[in-house]
C-alpha cells in the first residue's frame, strides 16, 4: 500500500505539474493573442497614415514582445486595407522537463480589415464643340457607360442599398444645374431660360458651396449671328444638365447616350459642381432634390462628411482640350427694357422692331425720320414689323434668349447706318470673359483643396496636347490616377477607374 500511494503521489504530482506548465503556456498565448489583436486592428485603421507593418512592430516593442513577432502581411487596395501579424514563443517547462520537454511552444495570429464600403463618385465629362470630331465623343459615352455598369454592377451593388452614388456633371462652357439647385441658390438675375452659376474667383478656392449671393448665368450667345440664337453659354438641353447622386443605372446610361457636343471649354467649373456634389454642404440642396422627385430618399443624409468612415468620396474628371473663353453678362443687360421689339411665331422665328430713329430717309423710301427700324427688311417704317399690336417689348432676357448677340449687333443695329462702331458696342459691350489662364489657376486651385479634403482624384487627358496634359496630370492624387489616351483607349482607362474603385468594395 505504501509503495502504491508513492506511485499515485508521484502521478498527482505529475499531473499537476503538467496542468501548471499548460497554464503558463495559454498564459503566454493570451499575451501574445492581446498584443497581435490590437496591433493588427490598430495598423488596419484606413486612417492611419504610418507604415501598418511599423505599426504592428511598434505595439510588439512596446509590450516587451518584439522577439516574439513572426511575420506581417499587409494587403491594401484603394478602399482597404488587410493586415495580419503571426507570432510564437517558446514557454520553458518547469514540471514536464522532467519527461524530456524542456519548452511548450505558444503562437498567435490574428488578421484585421478595414474597408470602404459607400462609395460617392462625381464624373466630370468634357462635351465641348471639339468633342465632336474624331469620333471622340462616340468614345467617351462608351467609356462612360462601361464605367456606370462595373460600379454598378449586379454583383458589387444590391438595387437600392445606396451603398454607391454616381453623380453625372457634363460641362461645356458653363454647367446647368438645373431649376431645383438653382432655385435653391437663390441667384440673382433669375431666369428659367436655363440654369447655369455665374461663380466667384474666391469659390474655387473651396470644396463646398457658395454662400450668399451668387449671379444666374445669363442666357445668351456670344459665338453666333442667327435667331433663335445657336449656341448658349448655358446649354439648355435636358441632356446636358446635371444628375446628382443616383443609383440609377437606366438613368445615367440615357443621359450618357444623349450627350451632344457644342461650346468652350470650361474644366474649372465642371470640377468646382464635382467636388460641390461631394461636399457635406450639398446636403440642403440633396433635400431640396429629394422634395422634388429628383433624387431618391436613400440619399437623404448625403454628401457624408469627409471624415466618415468607411466612406470614400471619387472625382473622375475628363478634358479633350485647353480651357477657352468664359462668358458673363453683364448686369445691365441682363435686367430692364431693351429698345427691341418682337413677336415669336409657331415656327420658333422672330420679327423684330427696332425703337430707334431714322436719320434723314436712309431706306429711301421718301418717308424721313421714321421711328422703327424693320431687319427683316433693312428698312423704316413709322409702324412696327407685323403690325403694332401684334408685338412687344422685350426684356434683356426675352431678346438674348430670341437673338445671338451677333445677329442682335449685326441686323438690328449695324445695318441701320453701316457703323463699325455701333455693331462692336453691342456685339462686345453686353458681356464679360474670363480667360483660359485665369480658368487654369482655379482649377489648379481646387484640384489641390479636393485632394486636401481627401476626396480621390483621377484625371483623364483625352488626345490632349503636352501643357494641357500636364494640369490635368497636376490635378490627379498621383501618377497612378492620372491617364493620357487617345481614341478607343480612353475606355481601357474609365475601365481601370472602374475596377479600381470596385476592389474589394464588399467582403467575400
Amino acid at each position: 500500500m505504501i509503495l502504491f500511494g508513492l506511485y499515485l503521489f508521484m502521478a498527482i504530482l505529475l499531473i499537476g505539474g503538467i496542468s501548471v506548465d499548460i497554464m503558463r503556456n495559454e498564459f503566454s498565448r493570451l499575451g501574445l493573442q492581446n498584443t497581435v489583436d490590437t496591433a493588427v486592428l490598430a495598423a488596419a485603421d484606413l486612417d492611419q497614415t504610418l507604415d501598418p507593418a511599423a505599426v504592428v512592430t511598434d505595439y510588439f516593442n512596446k509590450a516587451g514582445m518584439g522577439s516574439y513577432l513572426d511575420s506581417i502581411d499587409v494587403v491594401e487596395n484603394i478602399n482597404s486595407r488587410t493586415v495580419t501579424a503571426t507570432s510564437s514563443v517558446d514557454v520553458s517547462t518547469l514540471f514536464v522537463n522532467a519527461l524530456g520537454i524542456n519548452s511548450m511552444p505558444a503562437a498567435a495570429s490574428g488578421t484585421a480589415r478595414e474597408e470602404i464600403s459607400d462609395i460617392e463618385i462625381s464624373m466630370v465629362l468634357d462635351v465641348s464643340g471639339s468633342m465632336g470630331s474624331a469620333n471622340r465623343l462616340r468614345d467617351l459615352k462608351k467609356a462612360a457607360k462601361n464605367f456606370v455598369n462595373t460600379v454598378l454592377s449586379e454583383e458589387r451593388s444590391i438595387a437600392g442599398d445606396g451603398e454607391v452614388s454616381i453623380s453625372i456633371v457634363p460641362y461645356s462652357t458653363q454647367v446647368n444645374v438645373g431649376k431645383v439647385i438653382a432655385d435653391d441658390m437663390n441667384l440673382s438675375f433669375g431666369h428659367d431660360y436655363s440654369h447655369c452659376v455665374d461663380f466667384e474667383s474666391s469659390d474655387f478656392n473651396t470644396t463646398a458651396m457658395p454662400t450668399g449671393n451668387r449671379k444666374q448665368t445669363g442666357h445668351f450667345d456670344p459665338f453666333s449671328r442667327t435667331s433663335p440664337p445657336d449656341t448658349f453659354v448655358c446649354r439648355n438641353e435636358d441632356s446636358f444638365k446635371v444628375q446628382p447622386l443616383t443609383e440609377d443605372k437606366t438613368k445615367l446610361i440615357a443621359q450618357i447616350d444623349a450627350l451632344t457636343p457644342n461650346g468652350n471649354t470650361s474644366t474649372d467649373i465642371g470640377i468646382k459642381w464635382g467636388v460641390a456634389m461631394l461636399d457635406p454642404s450639398f446636403r440642403d440642396v440633396t433635400e431640396a432634390l429629394i422634395d422634388a422627385d429628383e433624387v431618391a430618399d436613400t440619399f437623404a443624409d448625403r454628401p457624408y462628411d469627409y471624415d466618415r468612415n468607411n466612406s470614400m468620396k471619387v472625382l473622375v474628371v475628363m478634358t479633350d482640350g485647353a480651357q477657352t473663353t468664359q462668358y458673363t453678362l453683364r448686369d445691365q443687360y441682363n435686367q430692364g427694357m431693351s429698345d427691341v421689339w418682337g413677336r415669336q411665331y409657331s415656327d420658333g422665328s422672330w420679327r423684330f422692331s427696332v425703337d430707334h430713329q431714322e436719320y434723314r430717309d436712309k431706306d429711301g423710301d421718301r418717308n424721313w425720320w421714321e421711328t422703327w427700324y424693320l431687319p427683316r427688311y433693312d428698312a423704316w417704317s413709322n409702324s412696327r414689323d407685323g403690325g403694332d399690336s401684334s408685338s412687344h417689348r422685350l426684356s434683356y432676357q426675352e431678346l438674348w434668349s430670341a437673338a445671338s448677340l451677333g445677329y442682335n449687333a449685326y441686323y438690328m443695329w449695324y445695318r441701320q447706318d453701316n457703323s463699325s462702331n455701333l455693331y462692336y458696342d453691342w456685339l462686345r459691350d453686353p458681356y464679360d470673359t474670363v480667360s483660359g489662364s485665369t480658368k487654369d489657376n482655379r482649377m489648379s486651385q481646387l484640384c489641390a483643396k479636393a485632394k486636401s479634403e481627401g476626396i480621390l482624384v483621377f484625371s483623364v487627358a483625352f488626345e490632349i496636347d503636352s501643357s494641357d496634359a500636364r494640369l490635368m496630370k497636376e490635378c490627379a492624387s498621383s501618377e497612378n490616377h492620372y491617364f493620357d489616351v487617345d481614341g478607343e483607349d480612353i475606355v481601357y482607362a474609365f475601365s481601370a477607374i472602374a475596377s479600381t474603385i470596385n476592389q474589394l468594395r464588399l467582403v467575400q
